[in-house]
């Protein structure tokens, strides 16, 4: 949509925050009839993409990105691309869905449909003998009390298990859904927050209350008139009890057909909801640009239309529903009732049967026909859910067993070495635990005569190949080394792969082909989230959160007292523009910190780097937002944050770095590597 909306999204989706965005997504649509895209309930306000690095995505474009068995040719809204899914069209649930609800769950709701309904059936039956005996002794008013409470508890019971299971299966769901986002990192997500928040709300919320909420209860639902037919017999007439019994054969028929009918219908509404909240997450963080370009009546003439054919496809659904409706109740519960009262009317007739037992057969019969008023949820609920579970299983991937443990190479590896320049003189710096980093074994350029490099580096590229999912490579054969406590200088013009460098160290890439170490750990191997650990990181636009300076600096030390952060914020030289502020620590600092300057959002990262206290700091371009004065403040907190640390420091231009051991040219490294 423009480059602003692009960037929002990368830098975390902050709008995703904000339970209103996706509620008036969904009223935008024509309004869902119930619970749509709403921003998160209360008590889930944490489980949302976006929330501490930008959302997660599929790797390498999300192949076969179609719901399996529901829209063959779409992939994901957004620009997603992918096509239809390749499997069978009835796709297997994921196994992480799968054991968000645990079977118990299934059973416990068929049990209570089982109990209540077997209680009702007695309680027809004894209210039929009872008219036939014409009285009723203590005995039997405590057997009808009984089962009238039994009934009543399962009737209230039920709903309130199944909601209860579905809020615990929706916080499971909702937490793998987040935890998948942050395993896959920030460059495979970029620019899909308004996809991730439908993800993370709707969609977790239609899986749980269909794998919660409606699963076991329309299985008790469709298997209890077999119970209730079985007491019939026993307890009343046998014979009327196997007629009916022929009937029920048209359940399974009528919502196997149906179920077949209208998948396509429900994945169609899934798909246009999802696009719709989509477009008007980016509508919503690209304002200004909208604005500025005199686009914003064009923006909201496309929302108004998606929203038109959102609207049409929700109506279409509904109205199948209405549809389905009808028939059943035509073709199955009109019939069942009509058969009930003729076969006993019959029986009566010819003396087979008494009244009471006729009375008890259609009092019955009303729990023979449940099923029928099931059918609409599964049109509108079970449709749903089946296309909001596909979804989620799309985005979690496939299970851990059949992951490999390193991607295959996409191209043949070349076996060119980056050239690393020595730092110009007056530029270098000398430090007792400074090494110089190399390209091969031995004695490496620029190393110090009679000094051997350390054993093992700080961070080390080997022979690295690798670019951005679905674009083709930016470093070709790479090699470069960074030795414990040394400051190495990466330069070069925007496009030569500076920004893929820092990707690689921080795990948000994976190289096609070679190796990355950070600290000796192998990011193809070791976890996102240890690899960052050894990490710290100041980064050319800084997120800062909706809170005060003290709730940013406590982002990455929970335990940190006032003492501890106004310490952070002196190494920063923040400290005297903080207090001089009316509500020192406590200020707010505003939706992406749009109350501080560029210059003070920036050392308050550097605050933030300090407290994480890691061993390496990684400095990608944190000066290139600010004017040269706020460039010279920076710079000199940068100073004292590095002091002891192994640093990386990612420039254009050299000015605009500390002083460094080594410069490295990563565009003439990158040119002669290739020659």
């Amino acid at each position: 949509m423009s480059g602003d909306s692009v960037r929002a999204a990368h830098q975390g989706g902050r709008t995703a925050a904000h339970p209103g965005v996706g509620r008036t997504a969904g009223h935008a649509g024509g309004g869902y009839p119930e619970s749509t895209t709403g921003g998160l309930p209360s008590g889930h306000r944490g489980g949302h993409p976006g929330s501490g690095h930008p959302g997660g995505g599929h790797p390498g474009g999300h192949p076969g990105g179609g719901h399996p068995g529901g829209h063959p040719g779409g992939g994901h809204p957004g620009g997603h691309p992918g096509g239809g899914h390749p499997g069978s069209r009835r796709a297997e649930v994921h196994p992480t869905v799968r054991a968000a609800t645990p079977r118990r769950v299934l059973w416990t709701s068929v049990a209570i449909a089982w109990t209540g309904a077997a209680a009702t059936a007695l309680l027809f039956a004894r209210v039929g003998a009872l008219l036939d005996d014409g009285r009723a002794d203590a005995g039997a008013i405590v057997l009808l009390v009984v089962l009238v409470v039994v009934a009543a508890a399962c009737a209230a019971g039920g709903p309130a298990f199944s909601e209860r299971a579905a809020s615990e299966t929706e916080r499971r769901l909702r937490s793998a859904v987040v935890s998948r986002v942050f395993d896959l990192g920030v460059t495979r997500t970029s620019g899909r927050a308004g996809e991730l928040l439908s993800l993370a709300t709707d969609t977790v919320e239609r899986t749980a209350n269909y794998r919660a909420g409606f699963l076991g209860p329309i299985l008790g639902a469709m298997t209890t008139p077999l119970l209730v037919l079985a007491i019939m017999a026993v307890t009343v007439d046998a014979p009327t009890a196997g007629w009916l019994a022929l009937l029920l054969v048209l359940v399974p028929v009528l919502i196997g057909g149906f179920q077949r009918l209208v998948r396509p219908i429900g994945a169609a509404n899934r798909r246009s909801q999802a696009q719709l909240t989509a477009a008007f997450l980016e509508a919503i963080q690209a304002l200004d640009t909208l604005v500025y370009a005199r686009a914003a009546d064009r923006a909201g003439a496309d929302l108004a239309r998606r929203g038109e054919a959102h609207r049409r496809k929700l109506l279409k659904l509904l109205a199948g529903n209405q549809l389905l409706i009808l028939v059943v109740d035509a073709a199955f519960s009109l019939t069942v009732v009509v058969a009930a009262a003729a076969i006993s009317t019959a029986r009566i007739a010819d003396g087979s049967m008494t009244l009471g037992q006729g009375v008890a057969i259609l009092l019955m019969t009303t729990l023979v026909i449940g099923p029928v008023d099931l059918v609409g949820q599964f049109f509108y609920i079970g449709v749903a859910g089946r296309a909001s579970q596909a979804r989620i299983g799309d985005h979690l991937g496939p299970a851990a067993s059949s992951i490999p443990s390193r991607p295959s190479p996409t191209r043949a590896t070349s076996t060119d070495a980056c050239v690393v320049e020595p730092a110009p003189a007056g530029g270098s710096r000398t430090r007792e635990n400074s090494r110089a980093s190399g390209l091969e074994p031995g004695l490496e350029p620029g190393l110090e005569p009679g000094l051997e490099p350390a054993l093992e580096p700080a961070l080390e590229l080997a022979d690295v190949t690798a670019g951005w999912p679905g674009r083709p490579p930016v470093l070709d054969g790479l090699s470069l080394r960074v030795e414990p406590g040394e400051r190495v200088a990466l330069v070069g013009p925007s496009g030569v792969g500076k920004s893929t460098v820092a990707a690689l160290l921080q795990a948000h890439l994976t190289p096609a082909s070679g190796r990355v170490l950070v600290d000796g750990l192998d990011t193809a191997e070791a976890s996102g989230s240890a690899v960052r650990d050894r990490l710290a990181v100041v980064e050319q636009r800084t997120f800062l959160f909706l809170g005060s300076i003290a709730d940013n600096l406590r982002l990455v030390d929970p335990d940190a007292d006032d003492q501890r952060l106004w310490a952070a914020l002196d190494l920063a030289g923040l400290r005297a523009e903080v207090e001089a502020m009316p509500t020192g620590l406590d200020s707010p600092v505003g939706e992406q910190g749009r109350l501080l300057s560029g210059g003070q959002a920036q050392r308050l990262a550097i605050a933030r780097a300090w407290l994480r206290d890691a061993p390496i700091l990684l400095l990608d371009e944190p000066t290139s937002q600010v004017d040269l004065a706020g460039e010279a403040a920076i710079l000199e907190a940068l100073d004292r944050l590095a002091a002891d640390r192994t640093v990386l420091m990612i420039a254009h231009r050299p000015g605009a770095i500390l002083a460094a051991d080594r410069v490295i040219d990563l565009g003439a490294a990158q040119t002669e590597g290739r020659a």
